[in-house]
């Protein structure tokens, strides 16, 4: 998980946000059931499209590559539950991009007195760091705790891809330290530098390698 910063609201949001959510509460009021054409509307996709820029394809939480793999969802960080935060449901600053995993591990659950980490408001590394493939929370920091047993960022299907990640980066930082040849040197860490970039899956981790190693 890293720091993500918001991107410009789409314009179908800003024109339609407010008449959607009042007639999505509207429904609530009554208790009627909410048409999945009304609960659904925020699942549009240019609003989706907009989302993947600002997470670089990447889930919020686990950083994967989701595309690669599957659909993305749309996580709304408060929950839009009928008994959480409905009136939030197509509220941009509460929209995000997440994993399918990601996204149903985290669920309704949302407690305001312990907050899942969120990386569009705050800085992930304040609460979380990585130690090769493996995620920890920092000592005596239930935020941190909470967003990373409940989320399960350490789940074996997420190790075994950072790992594969890591050791392709750490071939490349061996080979630097390796070659004597300046030239070549440098071509390998413009490589390296590359292969830790925001943009790419799991830069927390690689992050920490490069950090270790370089």
């Amino acid at each position: 998980m890293i720091r993500i910063n918001k991107g410009a609201e789409p314009n179908i949001l800003t024109t339609n946000k407010v008449n959607w959510t009042n007639e999505l509460l509207g429904y609530i009021q009554r208790n009627e059931k909410v048409p999945s054409n009304v609960s659904n509307r925020y699942n549009q996709n240019n609003i989706k499209e907009s989302l993947r820029s600002e997470c670089q394809n990447k889930c919020m939480y686990c950083e994967s590559a989701v595309a690669h793999v599957s659909y993305e969802h749309i996580e709304h960080i408060k929950p839009k539950a009928k008994t959480k935060f409905p009136e939030l449901t197509y509220e941009w600053t509460n929209l995000g991009l997440a994993c399918p995993v990601c996204n149903m591990n985290k669920g309704d659950e949302y407690d305001i007195n312990l907050p899942f980490i969120n990386p569009y408001v705050e800085n992930p590394s304040d609460f979380i760091f990585a130690l090769g493939h493996f995620i920890y929370h920092k000592p005596a920091n239930a935020r941190a705790e909470l967003t990373k047993r409940q989320l399960k960022l350490n789940r074996p299907e997420l190790l075994e891809r950072r790992q594969e990640r890591l050791e392709s980066i750490i071939r490349l930082i061996e080979r630097y330290h390796s070659e004597a040849n300046p030239t070549l040197k440098n071509a390998i860490k413009s490589e390296i530098e590359i292969e830790i970039e925001e943009s790419k899956p799991y830069s927390l981790c690689a992050k920490s390698i490069y950090d270790a190693m370089m």
